[in-house]
Order: structure tokens, then C-alpha cells, then sequence
């Protein structure tokens, strides 16, 4: 009897550890995941030092400002439930949202507002987020959920600064290695160059994410990712190039205009493209649809200024510039300038920019110009092109902002990241007239009068805004695009 109880309890624990394991799998089957890739790494989890638009894409999920953006490009209240301007500009009153909790379980209080405001100005001893932040003369609680900043003079650049995200004040020691955040996601896993992994936020104050788990895989190489999609590694890939298409007929396939500007630059201050006939004859010579459709499969929009018709309230309208090779010919005899030789450095991480250099480069032997690509590291770049402005020419991607100010003020003399080398004091007093302006009439005007500077001169050569294509598990659904670098998972579902 003895042997039989013990042969009984032998296939009970057998049975109950199959049904446990069984549950498990069951569980974690149920598991809703995203997963996708980033093709280089977050450069930081401070939300005062992120600078990089891919961090911001991922890290939207995790810090909240007083503010965020919509998909229609919009300010939308956040960890402020509301808020004014005065009619000066310079005095904004913000009321806090009660309810909300941080990632860690405490609740955030408008202390945690204040802290977080100081640090981004930089009244802390550290530096400041932004240059924006600087404008800020002092910063004042009014109650215990309202909390006013007073600027030094009426900015209307300053308001869309207030996306940056809100941290707790006790947390002010270890914000490059703890992040917490209110956002519906808090970082569950961060391996350097490799991961980072999102877990849903069940204390979020609004609505709760579908999605429990997104991973996102640090992974250089486009084909890779792309390989990585096809075999179901990842369900979800944000840049698909447009020649792939038609290997992805199997997933949901979404493209939408991104608010990036891709431009043909040329130094203004390097000769011969100090000389604005030259820069206008390059770009007559140029057929944009060309590149469009080699490029990008035609998903793109042309363009003729630093602003995509994303911005629909501040973009001017197209004239319709076409190319004209005699035109292109006839403004290089007069300048002097026929016949000669100049170099593209490219970032060899976009194949995008790297196509379109050997497009114009075979474009501009029909006006004698001869024309080598030299591809360079990001990094690279960034160092010699983009802070050094040692080049003749580049192709790059200028990323969407919200803010009309943080596009156009690229052009402005004074600015440190001028890569152009463009100057123009009237296009300066146009910049400068918007950014103090509290008249909203005012602000649209000088921004389209200056864009006709940009255009007039030919600052640079525009191309197009190229549509992004993002490509989906056809189970998963919600997926929105939004005029800046966001992806928000907290409104994507599976199989709902």
C-alpha cells in the first residue's frame, strides 16, 4: 500500500509540476511584445543630456514634460493640466495634474516640477538642457499644484522646450544611471550597444499601454535589420528602404512624411559656392523627381526650402522649380566658374544620402562638373562636417521639430552648428523679430519671409522630405507617425 501511495504521489508531483509549467508557458505566451531595432545607441539616459533624435523616438515612452506632442504636431498638456501665457510672454503659470506617480512609486509633486525645471535651466550649478532654458530669469511655485516661470524677455521658441521630461527630485544624484520617468513605460533593461527594454507602466495616470514589453535590438547594419524582420526576430522595423517593398507583402506597410529635410549643402564660404550664381546653376542642373523615384520608389516630397509641408502653418508654397540645364549653364559662365571639380562627403551609415550623391553626381556631367563621393563615418561627420565645416559638400538629413525657430534658426550667423556658413542680416532680423514676437501673425510672416531668403539665395540645394516607411506584424495595430522623432507604443496593440 505503501508503494502504491508513494507511485501516487510520484505522479502527482509529476502532473502538477507538467500543469505549472504548462500555465507558465501559457503565460508568458500572452506576453504582448514589440520588438524592433535602433541603428545606434541611445547617448544617454538623462533626459537633460539626450541629444540624438533616436533617443528621443524611444525615450518620449519614458519621460513626460509639462507638455508633449500630438501627431498633428501640437502641444498637448501632460504633467501640466493647463496652463497660460501671459500677454507680455514672459510670465507662463502651469497646473500641475494631481494623481500622477513617478516609475520608482512616489508620487510627483510640484517640488519634483520645480527641481526638474532648475536643472534644465541650468540654476543648479549644472548646464543648462538647452539654450532655450537660459531664457529663463526664475522659476516660482504659486501653490502646491501650480508653479510659474518668468522669462527674461517674451520668446515664442520657449514653450515647445517643455517636452523635456520631469524627474523626482530625489532621484537628482542619479540621472545617467537611474531613469525614472511618469511616462506609460519604464526601462525595465539597458544593455549598452546592445538592448534596451521597455516594461508597461501599471500606475501610468492616463490611459494604460496595451503592449507589456518593448525591446529594442542595437543594430548598425540596415540589412541586418531588415533580415532580422523577414525571419520574425523583430515584429516591427521603422526605416524599411522603399526598394524592399515588395519582400514585404506579408506585413502592414505604413509611410507617412517624416518633417525631414534632406539638403544638398554646399560651404557657402568655400569657393566656388561663395558665389550664389553657382549654388542656383547646381541646383537647376538637379532633377529632384529623379531622385525622388530612384531613391526612394517615389515615396517622397519635393522640396525648395528648409520646411516640410508637414508644417503646414508656417511653409511656404512651391513655385515649381524644374531643371534647366542651359539655365545651369549659362549662370556658370557668368560666374567664372565651368568646368570644374568638388568633393561630397557623405555619412556612409545612410544609404539614402549615399544614393543620391551618385545620382547628382551623374546629373552634374551635364554641366561640366565633375564630382566625387567620399563616404566618411557618422562620427566622423559629425566632427569635420558638422562642427568642423571642413567640406565643400554634404548630403544629410535635417531632422522635423515642432518648433519653426529650432528648423530655421540653423541659417541664422551666430548660430554654432551654421554648417552652411550662410549669412544674411535680414534673414538674422527675420529669425530674431519671430523668436520675440508675441503676435502670431508676426511670427508666420517673418518665418515665410526668411524661408524666401533661403530660396532666394539658394542657402542650400532642398531635395525632399522622404517619406518613412515603417513596416508592422500585420497582428499589430495603432501605429502613428508624428512630425518629430516619437514612436508611442503606448498606443499600439496585438491582435486587439
Amino acid at each position: 500500500m505503501k508503494k502504491l501511495n508513494k507511485i501516487v504521489g510520484v505522479t502527482l508531483i509529476f502532473l502538477t509540476s507538467f500543469l505549472f509549467l504548462a500555465c507558465g508557458n501559457e503565460k508568458k505566451s500572452s506576453l504582448k511584445e514589440i520588438k524592433t531595432t535602433m541603428s545606434m545607441d541611445i547617448d544617454s539616459l538623462n533626459p537633460y543630456k539626450m541629444v540624438s533624435s533616436g533617443t528621443e523616438e524611444i525615450m518620449y515612452n519614458v519621460f513626460e514634460g509639462l507638455l508633449m506632442p500630438s501627431p498633428s504636431g501640437e502641444l498637448i498638456p501632460a504633467i501640466a493640466e493647463s496652463y497660460k501665457i501671459s500677454e507680455d510672454g514672459t510670465l507662463y503659470t502651469f497646473k500641475i495634474r494631481k494623481g500622477i506617480k513617478f516609475h520608482n512609486g512616489n508620487p510627483l509633486d510640484v517640488k519634483d516640477v520645480e527641481f526638474s525645471l532648475n536643472r534644465m535651466a541650468g540654476k543648479d550649478g549644472n548646464p543648462p538642457a538647452s539654450a532655450l532654458f537660459q531664457e529663463i530669469a526664475e522659476i516660482n511655485i504659486v501653490s502646491e499644484d501650480e508653479i510659474q516661470i518668468r522669462l527674461k524677455e517674451a520668446d515664442s521658441a520657449f514653450i515647445y522646450a517643455l517636452t523635456k521630461g520631469i524627474v523626482p527630485d530625489e532621484n537628482a544624484q542619479e540621472l545617467d544611471k537611474n531613469p525614472i520617468g511618469t511616462g506609460p513605460y519604464m526601462i525595465k533593461q539597458y544593455d549598452r550597444e546592445q538592448q534596451i527594454v521597455l516594461e508597461k507602466f501599471n500606475e501610468y495616470w492616463g490611459d494604460k499601454a496595451s503592449i507589456d514589453k518593448v525591446t529594442v535590438l542595437v543594430v548598425p547594419n540596415n540589412e541586418t535589420a531588415f533580415l532580422k524582420l523577414l525571419s520574425g526576430e523583430i515584429n516591427m522595423l521603422s526605416r524599411v528602404d522603399a526598394k524592399r517593398l515588395n519582400e514585404l507583402k506579408n506585413f502592414n506597410n505604413i509611410s507617412a512624411p517624416q518633417n525631414t529635410v534632406q539638403i544638398f549643402a554646399l560651404n557657402n564660404k568655400v569657393a566656388p559656392f561663395d558665389d550664389e550664381r553657382v549654388r542656383k546653376a547646381i541646383n537647376l542642373a538637379i532633377d529632384k523627381d529623379e531622385i525622388i523615384k530612384s531613391v526612394m520608389g517615389g515615396n517622397g516630397i519635393k522640396l525648395e526650402t528648409n520646411m516640410s509641408p508637414v508644417m503646414k502653418k508656417y511653409v511656404i508654397e512651391n513655385i515649381g522649380e524644374k531643371q534647366n540645364i542651359e539655365e545651369a549653364k549659362k549662370l556658370l559662365k557668368e560666374s567664372g566658374h565651368e568646368n570644374f571639380s568638388f568633393t561630397i562627403k557623405v555619412p556612409s551609415n545612410y544609404p539614402m544620402h549615399v544614393n543620391t550623391a551618385q545620382i547628382i553626381a551623374e546629373q552634374l556631367k551635364e554641366i561640366g562638373l565633375n564630382v566625387k563621393i567620399e563616404t566618411v563615418e557618422w562620427t566622423t561627420w559629425l566632427s569635420e562636417v558638422y562642427s568642423g565645416r571642413k567640406y565643400e559638400a554634404t548630403i544629410v538629413g535635417l531632422t522635423g521639430k515642432l518648433d519653426p525657430y529650432a528648423i530655421l534658426r540653423r541659417y541664422t550667423s551666430d548660430y554654432k552648428n551654421n554648417f552652411f556658413n550662410f549669412q544674411d542680416k535680414e534673414y538674422d532680423r527675420l529669425i530674431e523679430g519671430a523668436k520675440k514676437s508675441t503676435v502670431d501673425e508676426v511670427i508666420v510672416t517673418n518665418y515665410k519671409e526668411a524661408q524666401e531668403i533661403l530660396r532666394d539665395r539658394q542657402a542650400a540645394i532642398y531635395i525632399m522630405d522622404p517619406e518613412l516607411i515603417t513596416s508592422l506584424d500585420k497582428k499589430i495595430s495603432g501605429f502613428e507617425y508624428y512630425p518629430l522623432s516619437y514612436i508611442n507604443f503606448a498606443k499600439m496593440k496585438i491582435g486587439e
